[in-house]
C-alpha cells in the first residue's frame, strides 16, 4: 500500500488533496517572494547616474523630492536634531558648503569621516537623496541657527529665503526597495510554513500507511463504502465499522479495540479557542489527535458530541476525561503522559 493507491479510493482522495493544496500554496508564495526579492535587487542596484550639486539645484530652482544629488562639504557638520539621543544615531546636521548652509540627513560614520576630512584642501563630497523638510525638522532648524548666530534672524516664514525647503538624505537607500523587501520576506515564512505543514502531513500519511497491512486496508476501504459509514466532512474525519480514519492533519487510523482514553483539547490564545481537537490514548502508548478545528472553521460542539459518543459506542471501557484521577490511572495501567 502507497500514497498512489491510497488516492484511488474515492472517499480518501479529496480529503489526502489537502495535502497537494498546502504544497502547491507553498510554492506559489515561495516563487513571489523570490519575484519580490528580485525586484527589490534590481531596484538596489539600479544605476542613478551623477549625482548632481544640490546647491546648483537648489539655486536653479530644480530641487525636487527623489534628486540624487550631492554636497561638498567644507566645515565640520553640526548636530541640531535627532530622533535618537545616541552617540551613532543618524541625524541632521546643518551642512556648510563654501558660503551656502544645506541640511544633511547623515548616519554617524559619515559624519566622523566629514570630522577628520572637512578641513582638507579637497573637501569630500556627500551623495544622497533630496527630501522635503518636515515640519518638526524644520522648527528645530530655525531654533538651533538662530541660537549659532546670537540672534532671531530667521522665521518659519522667511525660513526658504536663508535655507532650501529640500535636506539631502545620505542614510535612507537612493531607491527604496523595503515594500519588496518586507513583502518578500512575508510570502517566504508563509511559504516555509505551508511546505512544512505538508511534509508533516505527508510524513503522517506514510506512516498512518504503515500503520495497517494490506488485509487491514482492505477491510477499511469495505467499510468505507458502506452506508452506515459517518463522515464529517468539515473536520475530514470517517467514522467506520471498526475504524477511525481521520483526514485533518494527514491520513491516521485507529481502530476502536485500541483505544484506552480519550478527551477533549483546545489551545487558547488571549482567552479565545484558536484550535481544538479530540485526543484519542492507545494501549500501545500512543498519543492521537482527531477532529482538527481551527479558528476559522465554524465550530460544532454537536459534532464532537456525536463523535465521542459514536466511539464511546464501540468500546465502552474507554476512560473519558482529562482529569487528575484519569490521567494517574492511565500512567499507572499504561504509562500513558
Amino acid at each position: 500500500m502507497n500514497i498512489k493507491e491510497l488516492k484511488k479510493n474515492s472517499k480518501l482522495s479529496q480529503g489526502l488533496k489537502l495535502n497537494l493544496r498546502c504544497l502547491m500554496a507553498g510554492l506559489i508564495l515561495l516563487a513571489i517572494s523570490i519575484i519580490l526579492f528580485s525586484c527589490a535587487y534590481i531596484i538596489s542596484s539600479k544605476d542613478l547616474g551623477e549625482a548632481k550639486d544640490f546647491t546648483d539645484l537648489v539655486a536653479n530652482d530644480q530641487i525636487k523630492e527623489g534628486s540624487y544629488a550631492s554636497v561638498t562639504v567644507t566645515e565640520e557638520p553640526i548636530v541640531f536634531a535627532e530622533y535618537d539621543d545616541k552617540v551613532t544615531s543618524d541625524k541632521y546636521y546643518f551642512v556648510f558648503n563654501g558660503e551656502f548652509v544645506h541640511i544633511g540627513y547623515l548616519d554617524y560614520k559619515t559624519y566622523t569621516d566629514l570630522t577628520t576630512q572637512a578641513s582638507l584642501v579637497n573637501s569630500p563630497k556627500i551623495k544622497g537623496i533630496a527630501k522635503v523638510l518636515p515640519e518638526d525638522v524644520l522648527e528645530l532648524a530655525v531654533e538651533s541657527y538662530n541660537e549659532i548666530l546670537g540672534m532671531n534672524l530667521i522665521t518659519k516664514d522667511n525660513f526658504s529665503e536663508y535655507f532650501s525647503m529640500y535636506y539631502l538624505d545620505v542614510v535612507s537607500p537612493t531607491y527604496d526597495n523595503g515594500i519588496q523587501i518586507v513583502g518578500g520576506v512575508i510570502f517566504a515564512l508563509l511559504s516555509i510554513v505551508l511546505l512544512i505543514i505538508y511534509f508533516t502531513r505527508q510524513g503522517t500519511t506514510k506512516k498512518g500507511i504503515r500503520s495497517r497491512s494490506e488485509s487491514e486496508w482492505k477491510n477499511i476501504f469495505s467499510e468505507l463504502e458502506k452506508d452506515d459509514t459517518k463522515f464529517y466532512k468539515k473536520l475530514n474525519l470517517y467514522l467506520t465499522e471498526n475504524y477511525i480514519v481521520d483526514l485533518s492533519n494527514g491520513l491516521r487510523v485507529v481502530e476502536y479495540k485500541d483505544i484506552v482514553w480519550m478527551y477533549q483539547f483546545q489551545m487558547s490564545r488571549y482567552g479565545m479557542t484558536v484550535s481544538k481537537n479530540i485526543v484519542l490514548a492507545t494501549k500501545n502508548r500512543e498519543k492521537i489527535s482527531i477532529a482538527n478545528m481551527d479558528n476559522f472553521m465554524k465550530r460544532s460542539k454537536k459534532d464532537y458530541t456525536d463523535i465521542m459518543n459514536f466511539i464511546i459506542s464501540k468500546n465502552e471501557s474507554i476512560v473519558l476525561g482529562y482529569t487528575k484521577e484519569n490521567r494517574k490511572q492511565m500512567k499507572d495501567l499504561y504509562g500513558i503522559k
